[in-house]
């Protein structure tokens, strides 16, 4: 019987000025939007933690809404973002975390554009854990926004990057 605690990360998604600057240095002056982030089929949106249950990554949102939500605020920061620009799209191939030691985030993406195949990016980003269950899984939701932050940092360094809004 799982436990019905809410475990969630409180803290909203920041973006990571390495990843503004690396946006703006490889889109400029070409603007992009934001299209559909979804998961892959089988990969489960709702990873549980032990024994308390889903980890919440945000309260209210699935873990591709915080990404596509992260990736806009990263496309915004950097001024490359336009509602009218070429969508990035992405597809979360893999979302899983380990709460004991050595404790992790594994998250694959695979992102395109409707005129760019693409290419995949995938991270593993360490955290620390805890002994006590409530204590790792709140640290597997808090881990999160930093994990996701990674991730990006590889869609947006990547050197296909430029090419996704196409010409």
């Amino acid at each position: 019987m799982l436990l019905s605690v809410r475990i969630s990360n409180l803290f909203p998604y920041k973006a990571s000025p390495s990843n503004v600057i690396a946006i703006q240095q490889s889109l400029q002056p070409k603007k992009v939007s934001v299209g559909d982030v979804g998961m892959a089929p089988g990969v489960d949106d709702r990873p549980l933690c032990r024994i308390m249950g889903p980890v919440e990554v945000a309260p209210g949102k699935t873990p591709s809404q915080y990404i596509k939500d992260a990736l806009q605020e990263e496309l915004l920061m950097a001024q490359a973002y336009d509602v009218k620009g070429t969508p990035i799209e992405g597809r979360i191939e893999e979302l899983s975390f380990s709460s004991v030691s050595p404790a992790y985030w594994q998250i694959t993406m695979a992102v395109k554009s409707p005129v760019n195949n693409g290419y995949k990016v995938s991270v593993k980003y360490p955290f620390d854990t805890s002994f006590s269950a409530f204590g790792a899984c709140k640290n597997v939701a808090d881990a999160f926004g930093p994990a996701v932050q990674e991730l990006l940092k590889q869609v947006v360094t990547n050197p296909q990057f430029p090419a996704l809004p196409g010409n």
